[in-house]
């Protein structure tokens, strides 16, 4: 017994050894590898000149970089390493099949520790919270009992959608914002918004998402690379980002906390609508521990999902006034499906295969986060023959894996049907959706209450490029650059396809009726 004691003792030793040893060459060997190139930067300071610009769109910027330098490259900016990949494949086989490396977040300074976005599930580290958000959130976006629930609730606010749109066209995007808020409002909180005119929630989820797409861009704020800053009195020169960043930290705290307090207080007076918080505030009990995580986690819902829908809803109208050919062919689908008697649903889909293909034609054209939010490198490794040191930001060019010719041929051109007929190029929400542990758990939702609002319009509505002064007006096709992309403002002229149409939208009200606003009990708790 002894003698088997020593041997087992010997063998776990070596075995020991054989495997520090292999750590330790193999440590040796990645840290002997090349950082993938870049351009030279200066002393001390590195590459601080060649990070974006303001207003230049990100995608586009580090684009350059694969003609100049290959599918992977680097910048160091005060020993911070940028890792930009401009290959699709790349991106995948790092974000998605080494996911457990690669699904940290980087530290920023500015958005992180000044404002707060690390509360958030998109920004915080995969650790047990973010294990908590995700499984909250997932729990309510994945589940087919929730699904039904979101169907009504997307079908209502669609249909309210077309008639704003049909009262109002010239404030299309005003209707786009508050469709979307309506929809994360009421599954997130059971709130409902103003059916008229401006909405507070509404608001403030379309400002904190503007100025996270502002407050979370690699390098943008001078914090972020000269960390001490943070620490000098505010009245230095420089410094008014301090200014910034105290403002914004109590815009995103009163985004989580008001309709948080909302439906508490409205679930103490029994008037609370079944909403995720309040079935997670029910199933609290004791815990206070786990209120900080569905505060946040309803937070992420609700922040996540009204702004990211806005974009992609801005940039399918303006493809359907650019490329009118597309908008005929769907609504010849839709007519022949639909015969015009009533409006689509989600349940058609399968029935409206080129629908659906334009709604991932959305997805593609223009992706919603061209540089997707940044993952970090949790520990050493490599690729290609190229070294991924710890701590480096990885930055994938979504812009680019959707817009390579090599994978979708030409690729500015709006063209469902690349996704038809025997395709094979890739649905494009491979990349869009995000990567690994990151893939964002309310997609199937997303995509829901976009194809409902993609048919919805195009079964009732003309979408074309505007006349003023007898002249045909081309709408612009440029994006903002940050985070999260829209398009820039443009003009396009919507209305009825007919009178048949105009009373079909009408008709919608007396199925889904206007429900009353919770505003006012919202504005009577500030």
């Amino acid at each position: 017994m002894a003698f088997l004691t020593t041997t087992s003792l010997v063998l776990a030793f070596g075995t020991f050894v054989l495997y520090a040893l292999s750590r330790f060459f193999s440590s040796k060997n990645l840290h002997d590898l090349p950082l993938p190139p870049g351009p030279k930067g200066l002393p001390l300071l590195g590459n601080i000149n060649d990070l974006p610009k303001p207003g230049i769109l990100e995608c586009h910027h580090w684009l350059q970089y694969k003609d100049r330098y290959g599918p992977i490259s680097s910048i160091t900016v005060l020993g911070q390493t940028f890792i930009i990949v401009n290959d699709a494949d790349v991106a995948v086989e790092l974000l998605s099949n080494r996911a457990a490396t690669f699904s940290g977040r980087p530290h920023m300074v500015f958005s992180g520790d000044m404002i707060g976005w690390t509360r958030t599930l998109a920004m915080h580290q995969p650790n047990q919270t973010f294990k908590h958000h995700r499984r909250n959130i997932a729990s309510v976006a994945s589940s087919s009992t929730s699904l039904k629930v979101f169907d009504r609730i997307q079908n209502e606010e669609a249909a309210h959608f077309l008639l704003n749109v049909l009262d109002s066209p010239n404030e299309l995007f005003e209707h786009i914002k508050k469709e979307a808020g309506a929809v994360i409002l009421r599954i997130t909180y059971g709130y409902t918004p103003n059916a008229k005119g401006r909405d507070p929630l509404v608001d403030m989820a379309g400002q904190t998402m503007a100025e996270f797409a502002d407050s979370s861009v690699p390098g943008k704020w001078s914090v972020d690379v000269l960390p001490f800053l943070r620490f000098l009195p505010d009245w230095c020169p420089g410094t008014s980002f301090k200014r910034t960043a105290r403002q914004m930290a109590e815009q995103l705290t009163r985004t989580a906390e008001e309709p948080y307090a909302f439906v508490k207080t409205q679930m103490q007076d029994k008037e609370a609508k079944t909403s995720f918080l309040s079935q997670a505030i029910e199933s609290l009990g004791s815990d206070a521990s786990m209120e900080y995580i569905h505060k946040w986690s309803a937070a992420s819902m609700y922040l996540g999902g009204a702004d990211t829908t806005v974009s992609s809803l801005m940039t399918f109208f303006l493809a359907m006034a650019v490329f009118p050919q597309v908008q005929k062919k769907a609504q010849e689908e839709l007519d022949r499906v639909l015969g015009g008697e009533r409006l689509p649903i989600t349940s058609d889909k399968a029935s409206l295969p080129y629908i659906e293909a334009v709604m991932k034609e959305t997805h593609r054209w223009h992706p919603v986060a061209p540089m997707a939010i940044p993952h970090c490198c949790t520990q050493e490794d490599s690729i290609k023959g190229y070294r991924i040191p710890k701590g480096a930001m990885i930055l994938p060019n979504n812009w680019w894996f959707t817009h390579d010719p090599a994978i979708y041929p030409d690729p500015m051109t709006f063209r469902p049907e690349r996704y038809l007929d025997g395709s094979t190029q890739p649905d494009p929400r491979t990349w869009t959706f995000g990567y690994g542990r990151r893939v964002c758990p309310g997609r199937y939702v997303a995509d829901n209450a976009l194809f409902t609002t993609i048919a919805q319009s195009l079964a009732v509505f003309n979408v074309e490029k505007p006349v003023v002064n007898g002249e045909i007006v081309e709408p612009k096709v440029e994006f903002e650059a940050g985070v999260v992309s829209h398009p820039k403002p443009y003009r396009v002229s919507i209305t009825p396809r007919s009178e048949k149409c105009r009373e079909l939208i009408r008709r919608a009200e007396e199925v889904y009726p206007w429900g009353e606003s919770d505003a006012e009990a919202l504005k009577g708790m500030r």
